[in-house]
């Protein structure tokens, strides 16, 4: 089964979806929660999800500099603008064609963006239209695939930004379970149980999978046990925003908190952790 679980809410309602795992999303790409707490002097550009230094076209990046944005705004609907608070992001691949990248969020220290589809592999050049005479710009390496995932604490380690769902075997109905919790302190996981009476999935979310050769060159292991990938592709719903399903098998019952590893045609992404009771 390849479908996607995550229910599909209108696109008016997508900024605050129900769903935990988006709502952390959500938080990370329309805000400044994965935030530098002293950004780099130079612009510095890294993937939204787990802060690697290579983006994927279509996937999420964040840039960070200092005053590279004049004032703090969100993106209030889709589609995304490619202006925002005054502030334009310029691409410019390695054919030398730029583009202007859809924009999540701007602030004086950090842009929210998504790298445009047709951004050519290569070397890229990140350019900061903030009206300023000699404009903030840097270079990021663009690779077809740059797989990145979301996390709870919104700073590429820890729990999983996910959710998991519960299908009752005998009546085929779908429960959607809790797969961390986060106060003001701390972001946690919450045990995912597993019984013979439903079958559980995992739903990751992360960014630059999309661009993957075939889902058979996707793998994912949990506690160092391979597990079947479902499905890895884009979520549909927020730009740039992946998703990857995975079926839990019985054997890892009782393995406790641990890691979650996923390869994309032989890039492995930043591990995650669930709790797997």
């Amino acid at each position: 089964m390849s479908r996607k679980f995550t229910h599909n809410n209108s696109l008016a309602s997508s900024l605050s979806m129900v769903c935990k795992a988006a709502a952390v999303v959500s938080l990370v790409t329309f805000s400044g929660a994965v935030g530098l707490a002293d950004p780099p002097k130079s612009l510095a550009v890294f993937d939204a999800a787990g802060s690697g230094t290579v983006v994927a076209p279509g996937s999420i990046a964040s840039a960070f500099g200092k005053q590279i944005g004049a004032s703090t705004e969100s993106a209030h609907s889709l589609p995304l603008q490619t202006t925002l608070g005054g502030v334009s992001v310029s691409v410019m691949d390695s054919a030398k064609v730029s583009r202007l990248a859809p924009l999540f969020y701007v602030s004086p220290n950090q842009i929210n963006f998504v790298i445009p589809d047709a951004t050519a592999t290569g070397m890229a050049t990140v350019t900061i239209m903030n009206g300023d005479a000699m404009p903030p710009s840097t270079k990021v390496l663009v690779a077809v695939v740059a797989p990145g995932l979301f996390t709870a604490n919104s700073q590429g380690t820890g729990v999983a930004a996910a959710i998991a769902i519960r299908r009752i075997i005998a009546t085929q109905t779908d429960t959607e379970i809790p797969v961390f919790h986060c106060d003001a302190n701390a972001c946690g996981s919450d045990p995912i149980d597993l019984d013979d009476s439903s079958n559980v999935f995992l739903e990751l979310f992360g960014t630059g999978i999309r661009g993957r050769t075939a889902l058979a060159n996707v793998s994912a292991t949990i506690g160092g046990t391979s597990v079947v990938v479902l499905f890895a592709g884009a979520q549909g719903q927020f730009p740039g925003l992946d998703q990857v399903n995975l079926m839990l098998p019985l054997t890892l019952k009782a393995r406790g908190e641990t890691d979650v590893v996923l390869t994309v045609d032989g890039l492995v992404a930043n591990k995650v952790r669930v709790n797997i009771h």
